[in-house]
This record gives C-alpha cells, structure tokens and sequence, in this order.
C-alpha cells in the first residue's frame, strides 16, 4: 500500500465509494475485549459516511446496555442452532452494489459471504488451541472458518504471525491475504498517574485478563522458585476476571510477594507500567501483542513468548522464553534485573521508538487505503477511480 498517497485524494476516493462497502460488526454485540475497540475504531471511521454498518440482524442500531446482553444471547442462540445453514440468512442486497467487511470470522456465519467480500481474522486460537476453549466454540469457528476457505474472499490479518498460522491451515488461494498491525490506544497513557497503596519497592508487572491462555500460573511459578521475595523483588498482576481466574488466585495466595489486584483503573495503570522492573507474559495464545507493545510504550522491558505475536508487536526487543517451562522464564527475569542503568536507559528508548510507529492514524490509513482499493476494483472503472 502506497502510504504518500495524498490525503485528498484519499477523502475524494472514499466519498465515492460511500455505500459501496458495509461493515458487518455484530463482534460489538457480544466482545469488549480489544477487538470491540477496533471494531469500534473501524466503525467510526468509515461509517456513515464511507460505509453502512450492520449489528447482526438490527442493522444500523448498536443495542448497549441490558439491551445489547438480551441481543447478545439471541445472536448466539441462532449461530448455534443455525450455525452455517442457509436458512434465515440475513439479507442485505450487498452483492448488488459492493462487499462487506466482517470484523470478526464467526459472523460469516449467518451472512451471505462471496469473494468480493473481507473478513478481519484476530487470531486462528479456537483451531490451533482448541484446549483454551470451550467446545462449542471450536465448533462454530471451525464452520466460519471452513466457509472463508470455500468461498476464498480477502482476509485482513492483526500480524504476520497470525496470517502464517492461517496460511498453515488453509494455504493462500485466496482473493488476498494481507496484514495491517493493530495500533496503540495511547489514551491510556495520558493524564496523571495514581500510585499504589504499600507498594514502594522494585517489582515484576503482569498486565492481562486472569485466563488460562495468558499461562500467569507459568509466571507465579518462575517468580517462586526464583526466590525473588527474599530479595525484595514483589509480583504485581492485574486485569479482569477471566476462564481461570479460581487456579491463579489460589496459586498466588500461597507464594509470598505476590499482589494479585485485579483491574485498576487508568491512572494507576500508567503508575504501574512507569515503575516495573519488567513486564512478565509468556502468553501461550496472542493474536497481535498489545500488552508488550503498551510496555514497550512506557519503556518497560517485556519478557514474553518465543516466536509469537507478543515478540513481532515489539520488533523482536525483549527476552523470549519457553511459556510452558517455568525456569526459562525465572532466568529471564533474572536477566532483567541485572541490567545496569545504562543498559535499562538504552532499551527504554528503544522500546518507545518501536511503539510510537504503531498509530491509529497509520492502522486507519491502512484500512483507508485497502478499502478503497478494493472498491475500485468491485465498482465499474466509470464509477469509481482510487
């Protein structure tokens, strides 16, 4: 993609293709995880004015509150009961003036879906990791993910290594397979920072849902049999409540050193990454790495999985480690805290150069630019010209 192309030409373009594209984002019914606020994003950017948008079977209307949960459990009533049948598909006449844009794969699922259409892939976890999730939703992905290799449309990727994991699956036959990186929410990082009560000293930092894909009960095991207490080093892991919050808790409460505080708000959020030693995810499934690349934006050093999602959103600077073998990661953060101030000061302006390439303004370029593109090759040459 031709990142000079002129701005102008650009809005030209775009306003142009205006009802040519919907973005099917029924995703922000039932997720608000990270995918809802790129979803969200995407939404905002090219919708109504360079595309309609569509939530499931209520078209332009985005359901919140106690009314987006009731939607939510009717949308996933149908998909399971329906699931890739042809019955009760949700029309929308898209074949006759342009293609969508599913910003999630499960939703091809009660949609028509042709070629000319894209599909955003965040990950391939429910096929590659089918034991981090439940079996119905193997099920489900495995039939939107066998009718995107039947009908062969676009596929947009978050990373590289979300794409080769798909490629490894389903070759690359089809209309396109590209990838556009997420970008940093850097929001997060401004305003003031809230200290937290009694922690004063040096620590590890884990920022991430308490789920079992995250592999936190590999991290509380390093930092024990490191025997980091004994010198003053704490653990400090926070997020949500997620699939396997019960088995963290109880294995944190029995190591000394270990804060297990659940989500906190924004400003202490900030304080926290500002006064890590290092940041711990050996995550056993990422489709992009946004928690590395937030570290890596406050210039805290990420001790993350081998050959993963989490190393590429970084550009490979970090120390990898072996998720599934505990001593590995004790040795790294070892490693981390014997860095001397230059060495910590070095790395630090490092990681923030690599993090402030990762803009909204670049990611949303991207799309711009692909869509457009993709419009001028759906709509006659007369009608349309990028």
């Amino acid at each position: 993609m031709n990142e000079r192309t002129d701005p102008h030409d650009l809005h030209a373009a775009s306003s142009r293709a205006a009802n040519m594209l919907l973005l099917d984002n029924s995703l922000s019914i039932l997720n608000r995880t990270g995918a809802y606020h790129i979803a969200k994003d995407l939404t905002r950017e090219f919708a109504p004015g360079q595309a309609k948008v569509r939530y499931w079977r209520l078209g332009s209307f985005a359901p919140e509150g106690l009314a987006r949960k009731i939607v939510a459990r009717l949308m996933m009533l149908e998909i399971n009961w329906l699931r890739d049948s042809e019955f009760l598909l949700i029309r929308d006449g898209v074949e006759e003036r342009g293609f969508r844009l599913f910003l999630d794969p499960l939703y091809v699922l009660r949609s028509r879906l042709t070629e000319n259409d894209i599909v955003l892939c965040h990950d391939v976890g429910p096929l590659t990791h089918s034991d981090l999730y439940d079996e119905r939703t193997c099920a489900n992905y495995h039939l939107a993910y066998e009718k995107i290799r039947r009908i062969k449309p676009g596929v947009v990727f978050v990373s590289n290594f979300s794409a080769k994991q798909f490629k490894s699956l389903f070759g690359s036959g089809f209309r396109f397979l590209t990838t556009i990186p997420l970008y940093l929410r850097t929001e997060l990082f401004d305003g003031p920072a809230e200290a937290i009560s009694g922690l004063s000293g040096r620590y590890f930092l884990t920022v991430g849902a308490f789920e079992t894909r995250k592999n936190q009960i590999a991290a509380l095991k390093a930092y024990r049999d490191g025997g980091f207490h004994r010198e003053g080093i704490e653990y400090v892991l926070c997020g949500s409540r997620g699939d396997g919050h019960a088995e963290i808790a109880e294995l944190a409460g029995t190591i000394a050193g270990v804060r297990l505080i659940g989500y906190v708000p924004d400003a202490q959020l900030r304080w926290l990454y500002a006064n890590a030693e290092a940041f711990v995810l050996p995550s056993l499934l990422e489709g992009f790495g946004m928690p590395a690349l937030e570290a890596a934006y406050m210039g805290l050093l990420p001790i993350v999985s081998a050959d993963s999602a989490l190393v590429e959103a970084v550009g490979g600077q970090c120390l990898q480690v072996r998720p599934n073998h505990p001593a590995a990661i004790t040795d790294a953060m070892r490693k981390a805290l014997s860095r001397n101030p230059a060495e910590k000061a070095e790395a630090s302006r490092s990681l923030r150069k690599t993090a402030s390439v990762a803009t909204k303004d670049r990611f949303l370029q991207q799309w711009k630019e692909l869509l457009i593109a993709d419009a001028a090759r759906t709509a006659s040459p007369t009608k349309l010209r990028a």
